[in-house]
C-alpha cells in the first residue's frame, strides 16, 4: 500500500494527485497480507468536491475505486 498510488476524481471528472504530509491521518505505506486492511486519509491539493478515490497497485495493477461519502 502506497499513498502515491491513489488518485482522487472530483464531481467534474477531473483527476487530482495525492498531496503528501498534509493530514496526520494520511494512509501509511505498508505491506498487507491477504485479508489485512488499513484505513487513512487521502488528501488532494486545491478546492474541489471529491467523487471517488482510485487505488492502482503500481503501473500494472488492477485499479480499485471507492466512492467518497
Amino acid at each position: 500500500m502506497n499513498p502515491l498510488y491513489f488518485t482522487i476524481t472530483d464531481t467534474d471528472g477531473t483527476k487530482h494527485t495525492v498531496e503528501l504530509g498534509v493530514d496526520e491521518e494520511q494512509i501509511d505505506t505498508v505491506d498487507l497480507a491477504p485479508g489485512e486492511n488499513i484505513s487513512g486519509t487521502v488528501t488532494g491539493k486545491g478546492t474541489f468536491t471529491p467523487k471517488y478515490v482510485t487505488y492502482t497497485d503500481g503501473l500494472l495493477g488492477d485499479p480499485v475505486r471507492v466512492n467518497v461519502s
